[in-house]
Parts: structure tokens; C-alpha cells; sequence
């Protein structure tokens, strides 16, 4: 097992973590960015989130989980709990924000490879697409396939499309255009997850429980 974080009242929480998932480096150069700062980075946004929402209760204990385990475990007085993070991104997308890192040139989405290219379209419909496409890719992984647990997903946009998301209105756009492709695949998805609980932290609000009940929370 890896690190662990023991957060014993919320007024702690910053200390407890301390620079552990405060931020991630560069895509690219000597000091560029890791798996397990992403993978910090993202939990600690999303626990201090559902500890607000009262979604977990303090204390709780967080610990980096080995493959093929899910990404962290949580102690807390409900029980234990299976947390994985995971992106909503495309390929293309990233070769394109690497590429731009790397020249370190300003350009228009989609001049280097990326999608949008010249601009247009309501990115909510890529958007969505990309979250669905990173709950079908955890298909196989022990998220989806642990029985008995309570188990959580915690999917960040980081593509084009989350960048032409502007603001609050577009998000929860994006966010209702999501709603209707769930629906229209909601039998397959529910046998998929297998009982996990499906979030997704944005830049302005974290969804929570897409597939069952959401819960929509402006974010601090």
C-alpha cells in the first residue's frame, strides 16, 4: 500500500493532506506530472467535496491502493469504501495539449491535431461522450467487478471539449446532455458499474451519482 491521509475534522483537511495532491507538475520536461499526482490531485477534490455534501463523515482515513486494486481506500464509520479515478479525455485531444506544452506556442483548439478544429458545435455532446466512453473503459477493472463493497468513480473531463465549457450554464448544459444519453443507455451502463457510484468532478459543480439519484454541488 502507499500513502495515507488521516483527516480527523474538516477544519483539518488541508493540513492533513499538506502538499500530498495540491497540484500536478507540467505534461512535459524533468519535472512533469504522474500517475499518482493526477490520481491525488482529483481525490482530494472530490473528498473535500463530498465531505461537505455529508456524502462521507469525518473522521476518514485515505490510503493509495496497489494494482489491481482500486486506485484508494477509505476507513471512516459507515465502513470501508473503494475509490478509482480515472479521466474523460480523447487522444487526440492530449496530443494536442502536449504538443502545445512542448513549443510552448498559444493555438487554437484543434490547430495541432485536437478536435474542434475551427471552432463550432456544442461540445456538452462530446463532453458527455467522453464520460461515458471512461465508464466503459473500466469495464474490466476491479471497480466494476468487486462485489460487496461500496465502490466510487470519480471521473475529470480534461479534453478540448471541457475546455469550450466556459461557465456555469455550460457545464450544466453539458451536464443535461449527458442525462439524455444515459437514459438511452441506461440498462447497459447499469450492468457495467455492477453497483459502483458514478460521479464526475467539473470545473464548476461535481455530479454526484449520475446514474441513480444526481446530486448536483456547486463547487467551492
Amino acid at each position: 500500500m502507499g500513502a495515507s491521509v488521516a483527516i480527523q475534522k474538516i477544519d483539518d483537511f488541508d493540513s492533513a493532506f499538506g502538499e500530498l495532491g495540491a497540484k500536478v507538475g507540467p505534461r512535459t520536461g524533468r519535472n512533469k506530472r504522474t500517475q499518482d499526482e493526477k490520481d491525488w490531485y482529483v481525490l482530494r477534490r472530490y473528498l473535500q467535496q463530498a465531505i461537505a455534501a455529508k456524502r462521507f463523515s469525518v473522521p476518514v482515513v485515505v490510503t493509495r491502493g496497489s494494482p489491481p486494486a482500486p486506485d484508494f481506500s477509505l476507513e471512516h464509520k459507515r465502513g470501508s469504501t473503494l475509490v478509482e479515478i480515472t479521466e474523460a479525455t480523447n487522444k487526440a485531444d492530449q496530443r494536442e495539449m502536449t504538443l502545445g506544452e512542448i513549443h510552448d506556442v498559444p493555438y487554437l483548439l484543434g490547430e495541432l491535431g485536437g478536435r474542434f478544429e475551427g471552432g463550432g458545435g456544442e461540445p456538452g455532446h462530446l463532453w458527455a461522450c467522453d464520460i461515458l466512453d471512461a465508464v466503459e473503459r473500466k469495464r474490466s477493472k476491479s471497480i466494476f467487478l468487486l462485489r460487496n463493497t461500496d465502490r466510487h468513480l470519480v471521473i475529470y473531463p480534461n479534453s478540448n471539449a471541457s475546455s469550450l465549457i466556459l461557465d456555469y450554464d455550460g457545464e450544466r448544459r453539458a451536464f443535461s446532455i449527458l442525462l439524455g444519453q444515459i437514459d438511452a443507455k441506461r440498462q447497459e451502463l447499469t450492468k457495467i458499474v455492477n453497483g459502483c457510484l458514478i460521479h464526475i468532478l467539473g470545473k464548476s459543480y461535481i455530479f454526484f451519482n449520475v446514474l441513480g439519484r444526481p446530486l448536483v454541488r456547486r463547487r467551492n
